[in-house]
């Protein structure tokens, strides 16, 4: 058993903007009301979803019904989670967004798979989209 805090919830995040922010709205309005019940949430950014790693990535972007993807990102940082981005896949999707690691929130954290797989444990949660 290891001394690392337990981690609740993974939600891994696939999907750039090919849909206009859906998925990655519903990603992270689920971990932010995950959060707000005290869960610990991680968000992993990988493939074309590292591009949400970005300050400016939400901006005008907002799904009817839900509220600016933008505010649930600085939401869900405001709440302490964790948003985890593949270090590989940065490289070469943000570059093809010439995106550079100073367009990036503070708090993303660049992150290898083996730092991913082992943050989950068998009790953990783990929501794709």
């Amino acid at each position: 058993m290891s001394n690392k805090a337990q981690l609740d919830t993974m939600v891994v995040l696939t999907t750039g903007k090919q849909d206009r922010g859906t998925r990655a709205t519903l990603a992270f309005s689920w971990a932010c009301a995950a959060l707000a019940m005290g869960r610990s949430v991680s968000v992993y950014l990988t493939m074309d979803g590292t591009v949400w790693s970005t300050r400016n990535a939400g901006k005008n972007v907002q799904v009817q019904g839900f509220e600016p993807i933008a505010e649930y990102m600085e939401q869900f940082i405001a709440l302490g989670g964790r948003l985890l981005v593949c270090a590989p896949c940065s490289q070469f999707y943000c570059s093809m967004e010439d995106i550079s690691k100073e367009g990036q929130f503070d708090e993303v954290e660049l992150v290898g798979l083996a730092t991913v797989v082992g943050m989950i444990e068998s009790t953990t949660n783990v929501i794709t989209f």
